[in-house]
């Protein structure tokens, strides 16, 4: 059985638990690894038996060794921040790939996207790291033009597309809002009060057609929680009981058997969109990143979006601006998303 390091994002995220739970449960007969900084961001995956998870405050380079494990694998989206702070790509990370490349032990990246960047030192570090790794797929096309000089880098749409999310039925005159945190965005910050103002405005407008209004958490580290709290306080006590909070904690199947009823879903996360797209629900998005601009034009997935800095607080999200979901689409989509795995498959024998 190959012993496998798994390196990501745990902060009881949704999309990165999603991520590490496609993956562990993908490979049944490989055993994985992961540490985390507290047990509790490994609730989701406590129960599958090809899991032993431990607990490290350092989510670095510097404290593995490299000949413990057959292969590593670094599952994420926005995993390529300059200044980031879990298993962050830096002069430990080339180290570390360089010493892997060496004993010949594989290195993969999975469903990740490239930035933001602010200097051309962290630009030439990446590509130095990317030429010793085994693989690395992005999830976009932008990143993968930046890198594609090396034979090593892939192109696939988000591993989630492939996600089996089970029988998506609605439950009619519902809408969901994936909910995000303003005040922790620097470049969007000044939009943080006109952006609640304009979630207030709408959800009071779905209320008075009728809907039944839910608000989701994604992540409670990220703010989503706080920002959902800032929403609730200015709407009227009369309609709080039809506006139901659904908050991740690391339940996953908890979380989606609600999301995947909504027959609407005003999308903001990333993964938010990817969920409703394979969902086939009426979706909108606002978009509050260039990762998101990106995967909605590469993939042609919806006609219409709007930015956040576009945002007024009089905008009105009206039903006949969602988008419906045309199966054709989907289904091409989830073939080449599956595509993420192709040389980890090769590796794991599958």
């Amino acid at each position: 059985m190959k012993k496998i390091f798994i390196m990501a994002y745990l902060r009881n995220n949704l999309g990165d638990d999603l991520f590490v739970s496609e993956l562990i449960n993908r490979y049944p007969n490989v055993k994985f690894y992961i540490e985390v900084i507290d047990l509790k961001y490994a609730k989701a995956f406590e129960k599958n038996n090809n899991v032993e998870i431990s607990v490290n405050s350092q989510e670095n380079f510097q404290k593995i060794d490299v000949n413990k494990y057959d292969g590593y694998v670094y599952i994420g989206g926005s995993i390529f921040m300059e200044g980031g702070q879990v298993y962050n790509l830096d002069e430990t990370c080339l180290e570390f790939t360089k010493k892997c490349k060496m004993l010949n032990k594989p290195f993969y990246y999975i469903s990740s996207n490239y930035g933001p960047y602010q200097t051309q030192r962290y630009f030439d570090l990446s590509k130095e790291t990317f030429e010793n790794c085994t693989d690395l797929c992005f999830r976009d096309k932008y990143s993968y033009e930046l890198f594609k000089d090396i034979n090593t880098i892939r192109y696939a749409p988000d591993v989630l597309f492939a996600y089996d999310i089970g029988e998506c039925k609605k439950e009619k005159d519902t809408i969901g809002i994936s909910v995000i945190d303003l005040d922790i965005r620097e470049k969007l910050r000044y939009k943080e009060c006109e952006y609640i103002k304009f979630l207030v405005n709408n959800i009071r407008y779905y209320l008075k057609n009728k809907k039944e209004v839910y608000l989701f958490s994604f992540c409670k580290i990220e703010g989503d929680e706080k920002a959902i709290k800032k929403i609730l306080e200015k709407i009227d006590e009369s309609d709080k009981n039809s506006v139901h909070i659904i908050n991740y904690n690391g339940n996953i199947n908890k979380f989606l058997n609600v999301y995947k009823k909504m027959e609407y879903m005003i999308c903001q996360r990333f993964h938010s969109l990817v969920l409703s797209y394979i969902c086939k629900q009426k979706f909108y998005v606002i978009s509050y990143s260039k990762k998101i601009d990106n995967i909605i034009e590469e993939l042609n997935l919806c006609n219409e979006f709007i930015r956040m800095e576009e945002i007024t607080s009089n905008k009105i999200i009206r039903e006949n601006l969602f988008f419906n979901v045309e199966e054709h689409c989907l289904k091409d989509i989830k073939e080449n998303a599956m595509k993420q795995f192709e040389k980890l498959d090769e590796f794991l024998k599958i």
